[in-house]
């Protein structure tokens, strides 16, 4: 892992007795994409608004750039935030808007700064156009660009795909792999992992204000790979067999008694044919193809459901 940016210890946040975010606990490497994916009303939000100081919590510790926060912190000033809907003025233009909030920043060589913006998010063109006549995608890129204003470190975005169309989602996915190409932190929550995956190297599962899961993003896919679970008396006796009579050699040793062949080609047949004889007995085989967001809902299931 990179250089830890942010980390984030037992983190909790309860409101009038209810408990919204549990003892939270993850780091996030610099330069990485981490995404937050859950329900909604998991914590998402008010997990990232802790993050950003825009709350306190109740319990925990967070840590920026190595240094713990309190509030008003000034390590605070390196984040960019777009939580929720943007705010912005309806009757002024994208420029405008910008222009505002640049003042509050009190920089100074604005236009030059204000435009390199709009050309980044792909609003150079709509300088006359007032955002009250923006699409909900226009009104995203413009709240991401109000969100660099002040040329943050990290990034972070709550549900910026919620309610685009396919354009409007690819156009936010693309302008994301940009910002981190430039060594930008971001984190992202959705609840759609499908699309969260395009993009993220780092994921958490919240349901129910806690982390349930933590992954990066090759063992998230592993997860999902297609694979054929074999379990066995003794999955150390088959694995000879597997290499040397069925040339296996990717597959993953789970347990004493099962083996994950990810050679999902192979006829089940044929792999307890050639078990059997090799004086394996074979309890059970199952070929395993799984989306991630059939993992994602298998895993909140098994947890107990949706909050609501």
């Amino acid at each position: 892992m990179a250089e830890a940016i942010i980390e984030v210890s037992q983190l909790t946040k309860q409101f009038k007795g209810k408990t919204a975010v549990r003892k939270v606990e993850f780091k996030i490497g610099k330069g990485e994409i981490f995404g937050l994916i859950g329900q909604n009303g998991a914590g998402k939000s008010t997990l990232l608004k802790m993050i950003a100081g825009l709350i306190s919590p109740t319990s925990g510790e967070i840590k920026l750039f190595d240094r713990p926060v309190k509030d008003n912190h000034p390590y605070f000033e390196r984040i960019g935030v777009l939580i929720e809907n943007p705010g912005l003025y309806p009757h002024h233009t994208a420029y405008e808007n910008l222009e505002l909030i640049a003042i509050s920043y009190g920089l100074t060589n604005r236009k030059e700064h204000i435009n390199k913006l709009l050309k980044l998010v792909g609003l150079e063109g709509s300088n006359k156009t007032k955002v009250k006549n923006y699409s909900m995608g226009m009104k995203q890129r413009l709240g991401i660009a109000a969100a660099l204003i002040g040329s943050p470190d990290v990034l972070i975005l709550d549900e910026p795909i919620n309610g685009l169309d396919p354009q409007g989602i690819s156009e936010i996915r693309n302008m994301i792999l940009e910002l981190n190409k430039t060594g930008m932190t971001i984190i992202i929550s959705s609840h759609i992992l499908e699309e969260l995956s395009k993009v993220a190297t780092q994921y958490a599962i919240v349901h129910q204000g806690e982390i349930i899961e933590h992954h990066s993003r090759e063992q998230l896919l592993l997860q999902c790979e297609d694979r054929i679970e074999i379990e066995v008396d003794k999955a150390s006796s088959a694995v000879p067999i597997l290499e040397q009579k069925l040339h296996i050699n990717h597959y993953k040793v789970i347990s004493e008694r099962v083996v994950y062949v990810y050679d999902a080609h192979l006829e089940n047949q044929h792999i307890i044919k050639t078990l059997v004889e090799s004086g394996i007995t074979v309890h059970s085989i199952i070929k395993h193809k799984q989306s991630l967001e059939q993992y994602f809902l298998a895993r909140i299931e098994s947890e107990g459901g949706s909050r609501d």
